[in-house]
């Protein structure tokens, strides 16, 4: 008999896994979940320009290509260490980085749905596992995942129609106005530091911003934008992607992407990113970058 590993989170956790040999990564906890929140109002704050400030000769010099996998498996490892101190929200986001940067990441998106069961968001944590059985061919990866499907439903069940129970993702719940107005803060000290090449600063205090609002979208770009100063490309894209996917009409995610990818090499995906930037009619989009986007897009051909 194979014994499954068992998580100590409280007198009512449940473990999400089933009795199979699996990999200690797909052997993943459930607690209860936090109360029911309603979904907050979208950001107000605009977002900054793209990244177009870099030290010179930072995307024309060779790149340090950290690939998208490497980043994924930093990630997760931030992830796990995020979960076993219980700080499960963040792990989730941790988690959902990795996902943004290898996609096809089976562990990846096994974590994550981890993640969020323990913090109640069934219909997403479903999804994920839905998408690591579909990735994987191990028929005992697919059963644990199908075992935690089959939990989740009947938590699902038991919450109705509850924010995590219809698939909201965490963070999307209300943010207290103190707490707002001091993501805020950390923001704009951010975007002052990356107007003055400070990026390393600009790093921290952005991900302060974005722990006190998850979905803070401008800050998001804006940590891109001070990755792509640190020559941290893997990591901007990340950033990029999430920005995108928040608001997927946003322009500026579209042209630092693009900066991005072009510093990791990934030229054809970098070359539509600024055709798409060149075309946007976004409220962000700055009519000198429509131009320099269509000439960097016009020399990856």
């Amino acid at each position: 008999m194979v014994r499954t590993r068992r998580f100590q989170l409280g007198v009512s956790a449940v473990v999400w896994l089933g009795t199979l040999a699996v990999p200690a990564w797909a052997q993943g906890p459930s607690a209860q979940p936090p109360a029911p929140q309603a979904k907050s109002a979208a950001p107000a704050a605009r977002a900054p320009g793209p990244a177009t400030d870099t030290p010179p000769g930072a995307v024309e010099s060779q790149p340090q290509r950290t690939s998208q996998a490497v980043l994924a498996a930093t990630r997760i490892r931030d992830g796990d260490a995020l979960m076993r101190e219980r700080r499960y929200r963040e792990a989730a986001f941790a988690f959902l980085d990795a996902e943004h940067a290898a996609p096809d990441h089976v562990e990846a998106r096994f974590k994550l749905g981890n993640a969020l069961a323990v913090l109640g968001y069934y219909a997403r944590a479903i999804e994920e596992w839905e998408a690591a059985s579909r990735l994987t061919q191990d028929a005992a990866i697919r059963q644990s995942a199908q075992d935690n499907i089959t939990r989740a439903r009947v938590k699902q069940g038991e919450l109705g129609a509850s924010p995590q129970a219809v698939g909201q993702m965490p963070g999307s719940g209300p943010v207290a106005d103190t707490t707002r107005a001091q993501a805020r803060r950390a923001y704009e000290q951010g975007v002052q530091h990356i107007s003055q090449r400070a990026y390393a600063p600009a790093l921290q205090t952005l991900s302060q911003a974005l722990q006190q609002e998850p979905l803070l979208t401008v800050a998001y770009i804006a940590r891109g934008s001070a990755n792509i100063g640190l020559r941290r490309y893997a990591e901007a894209a990340a950033d990029y992607q999430f920005a995108l996917k928040l608001e997927p009409d946003a322009a500026s995610p579209l042209y630092g992407l693009a900066e991005a990818y072009r510093a990791l090499g990934r030229n054809l995906e970098a070359r539509d990113l600024y055709e798409r930037y060149a075309r946007s009619t976004a409220a962000d989009v700055r009519p000198e970058l429509k131009e320099e986007s269509r000439q960097k897009a016009e020399r990856l051909r």
